[in-house]
């Protein structure tokens, strides 16, 4: 954002204004939290040991880490912490017996609110008897870090890179490691808004909703984690030429057609394993496997569309995170994303065809046009920027949640060889749920988050892999 600020400040971005705007709306902090998590084999680290690595990784390695929000509304930015003590920001937590590892961690996170005070990030340890393994999970407030930040910062933490301090460059009118000035003529600013309006608008009923609260598994988001072969994924690429995130996206799209069989040929809810779903009320929404042509039922949660039980019939509409920065320009501070507006061929029987439609939509001249207009945007002075965001947050982040975020993350080496890797994304209002692609070593490791509305999220994680085993990577041999 273009402004003036003191010395050792760093503006936010329009990305940074959008975050804080967008969770202003939550129902609990945590939703708007995003990590990267390492799941190891052997007992944690000791406490004092582990306080003692992050402090030095920090001073030596990430001092953009040091940084804390300050100010308010138009005339927010960050500073540097003066503080800040890294034994603010470990965190250890027992696993309950039983419990699982992905949804501890975002339990986690909802128990331990981050602190506005400070630096928005914490790195958590989960531990449960002995000779079970531990978790270690960077989590960010995503006002703090966009998702390219998050990684580079676990990496700055855990692995070998780095996060400088951000410096004002005298003269230059951008601030250094902060990523580039963002300038530029209206026009592609206006295409980019255009973009946002198209994804505020209501989307086709792709999910099961409980028929009840009362029957919902519990107040949180839900975490479901499905590590497939990236064999696999490069057998694909290499009948189709298609890279590993347009992979993991149609693999998404063949499950949320199975997953939401009744909106595509009137034929019965199917579960993780192809066969008819119980339940009498609420099954994918429409529910009317029976009699197709019938109007949804009258016992449908208060705030659901009616009459379409053919909802993703024309596909699902989704925003693409697209990085305004490469990531050796990236230091971690700030959100530096713009939204690429694709549509997930549902409606298409043909898992190879259903590839080949997400591929035209994700071409690199596509994604160039995306940047460049977001770059405009971010371009606006926080004057208007942050107004304009406000006039925009009743279609961006009310009303019932509904719509589907996905992004593709990749996962350095010294990461991706410590052991299980999996995100663990934010579900900001109006997101019903919301999918990362993670690239990680032998793994591609395919995380979702669903509001704890959604029914039957357990069943997810078999069917992508089922489409990766079954339809996919069959149909391009």
């Amino acid at each position: 954002m273009k402004g003036e600020f003191a010395a050792g400040a760093v503006p936010l971005t329009f990305g940074d204004h959008y975050a804080i705007r967008l969770g202003a709306g939550a129902a609990h902090d945590s939703r708007m939290h995003c990590g990267l998590a390492v799941r190891r084999s052997g007992p944690p680290p000791e406490p004092e040991s582990l306080r003692e690595l992050v402090a030095e990784r920090v001073r030596v390695a990430a001092p953009a880490l040091t940084y804390r929000p300050a100010g308010r509304g138009r005339n927010a930015y960050w500073e540097p912490d003066p503080g800040f003590d890294a034994a603010d920001h470990v965190e250890f937590h027992r696993l309950p017996r039983g419990a699982g590892a992905y949804q501890a961690v975002v339990d986690a996170m909802r128990l331990r609110p981050l602190s506005w005070e400070r630096p928005l990030w914490s790195l958590m340890v989960l531990y449960g008897e002995p000779g079970e393994g531990h978790v270690i999970c960077y989590r960010a407030h995503h006002a703090f870090q966009d998702g390219m930040g998050v990684v580079a910062a676990a990496r700055a933490l855990l692995g070998t890179g780095t996060l400088p301090a951000p410096e004002r460059e005298r003269g230059a009118g951008r601030e250094r490691g902060a990523g580039p000035a963002y300038r530029g003529s209206p026009g592609p600013a206006r295409r980019a808004l255009a973009d946002l309006r198209r994804l505020a608008a209501a989307s086709p009923p792709w999910f099961a909703t409980h028929p009840d609260p009362g029957e919902s598994t519990g107040d949180g988001p839900r975490l479901e984690v499905a590590n497939l072969d990236r064999a696999a994924f490069d057998a694909v690429a290499r009948a189709t030429g298609a890279s590993i995130a347009q992979i993991g996206l149609a693999l998404v799209t063949g499950a949320l057609r199975t997953w939401n069989r009744p909106s595509m040929d009137g034929g019965p809810a199917l579960d993780g394993h192809g066969q008819p779903a119980a339940g009498p009320r609420g099954e994918l929404w429409a529910g009317q496997a029976a009699d197709p042509s019938a109007g949804p039922p009258d016992e449908l949660p208060e705030g659901l569309p009616r009459g379409l039980p053919r909802g993703l019939s024309r596909g699902l509409p989704v925003g693409l995170p697209v990085g305004l920065v490469g990531h050796r320009e990236h230091t971690g501070l700030g959100n530096h994303t713009g939204l690429l507006p694709i549509t997930l061929p549902c409606d298409e029987p043909s898992p190879a065809a259903r590839l080949e439609r997400i591929a035209e939509q994700t071409t690199i001249t596509r994604i160039g046009h995306a940047r460049r207009s977001a770059r405009r945007l971010y371009g606006l002075p926080a004057a208007v920027a942050v107004p304009m965001l406000r006039l925009l947050s009743p279609l961006l982040g009310q009303g019932f949640p509904r719509r589907l975020g996905a992004t593709a993350l990749p996962v350095p080496r010294d990461l991706a060889g410590q052991g299980e890797v999996f995100a663990v994304p934010g579900l900001p209002p109006a997101l019903a749920g919301m999918v990362v692609i993670l690239p990680a070593g032998a793994n591609v490791a395919i995380s979702a988050v669903f509001d704890p509305r959604v029914a039957r999220t357990e069943e997810f994680p078999e069917l992508l892999r089922r489409e990766l085993t079954e339809s996919l990577a069959p149909a391009t041999r």
